[in-house]
């Protein structure tokens, strides 16, 4: 068996280091768990929630009110997006 000598400084400051590489780890790993449960609503879907003809959920986007992604041609928006949506207009609730 071999022993290794290091200083209460040294040692202390190693054991901060690891705690702040856990704290991170836990934190990365938190954010991609919450993008796998992610459900992402499409536009048509969208349309339908926010009773918007396709053309008023694109001008939603152009003036930039709403959050999306864009995979080819379709468009593709985030629950939370579309409930803010709904709250600034003040109009409907989703019911959860």
């Amino acid at each position: 068996m071999e022993i290794i000598a290091i200083e209460r400084k040294a040692f202390e400051q190693l054991l901060q280091e690891m705690q702040l590489l856990t704290a991170r780890v836990e934190t990365l790993a938190r954010k991609c768990e919450d993008r796998k449960r992610r459900k992402w609503i499409d536009g048509d879907e969208v349309c339908e929630l926010l009773r918007l003809s396709p053309r008023s959920l694109q001008e939603l986007r152009s003036k930039h009110r709403i959050g999306y992604v864009q995979i080819g041609r379709k468009f593709y928006y985030r629950p939370e997006e579309v409930e803010l949506v709904l709250r600034q207009s003040g109009k409907y609730i989703i019911n959860k």
